[in-house]
């Protein structure tokens, strides 16, 4: 489970995971996720261009160091 916001910032790093494809395969695995509890649609970013000329959406998780 991700760590609460309230932990000082310099005890916490971002780690981010990234989903790239097309749209219909991004939105699948996102809301795959979704349904299996691991994050809310909305905590992902909205979809953004990939340097592969596909899309990407990027969550972020902060983690304890």
């Amino acid at each position: 489970m991700p760590q609460s916001t309230d932990a000082p910032v310099e005890s916490r790093e971002p780690v981010q995971l990234m989903v790239i494809g097309s749209a219909q395969g991004i939105e699948t695995i996102v809301q795959t996720l979704h349904l299996r509890g691991f994050a809310h649609v909305s905590e992902w970013s909205i979809a953004m261009p990939h340097s592969s000329g596909k899309l990407m959406r990027v969550l972020t998780r902060w983690v304890q160091r």
